[in-house]
């Protein structure tokens, strides 16, 4: 089994990361082989909307998306973390999220439209989500589900972490959390593609 965790925090070894990390390290106890990519780290362009199919190519920009969108195909899990800015997910995963659009492009056959989806295999997909304490999860919720309908991801399960602290890293203190993360493994193995 491939894990594959996508972190769209701009903090390495922060919160969103160390969670993205326990849960890999339980899917690993298991025998998954597991990767982390840092968004942040890449040179990603935002969606141009050109309405075009890109076949055989995922789209037709070059950057380091080419590489997240090989090894998204051959996951059988992804692990999506963002902190929570403004009630919705960080600038890096909301734009890994739109350049995923030709994941199912618009195709015309015999004059009608429809998607047509790239990711054939299912995969089975978990959502992290790290806020300060006010802030709400649902809004975050929705783009990452949305993307998890296109890309034919079968959504298994969450934590939603909020804090009272501003500290990198002060995740590992909660013992409760981090045993939930590392367990999530346990749901992926019970639920069925």
């Amino acid at each position: 089994m491939k894990v594959l965790g996508i972190s769209g925090s701009p903090i390495k070894n922060g919160n969103v990361d160390l969670l993205i990390q326990q849960v890999l390290k339980g899917t690993g106890s298991k025998g998954g082989k597991t990767e982390i990519i840092y968004l942040d780290k890449l040179n990603i362009s935002p969606c141009k909307s050109c309405g075009k199919n890109p076949e055989p190519r995922f789209c037709f920009i070059k950057d380091d998306m080419a590489e997240v969108y090989f090894k998204l195909k051959s996951s059988d899990v992804l692990v999506l973390g963002s902190p929570i800015y403004f009630d919705t997910v960080s600038a890096q995963m909301k734009l890994f999220l739109d350049r995923c659009n030709c994941l199912t492009p618009l195709v015309k056959k015999r004059n009608r439209y429809f998607f047509k989806s790239r990711l054939k295999k299912k995969r089975k997909g978990i959502i992290i989500l790290v806020a300060g304490e006010k802030q709400r999860f649902d809004y975050a919720l929705i783009p990452l589900l949305g993307f998890f309908k296109w890309a034919n991801v079968k959504y298994v399960d969450k934590i939603l972490y909020a804090h009272s602290f501003f500290e990198k890293g002060k995740v590992t203190e909660d013992k409760k959390i981090m045993q939930k993360a590392f367990d999530l493994e346990k749901g992926l193995w019970s639920v069925k593609l």
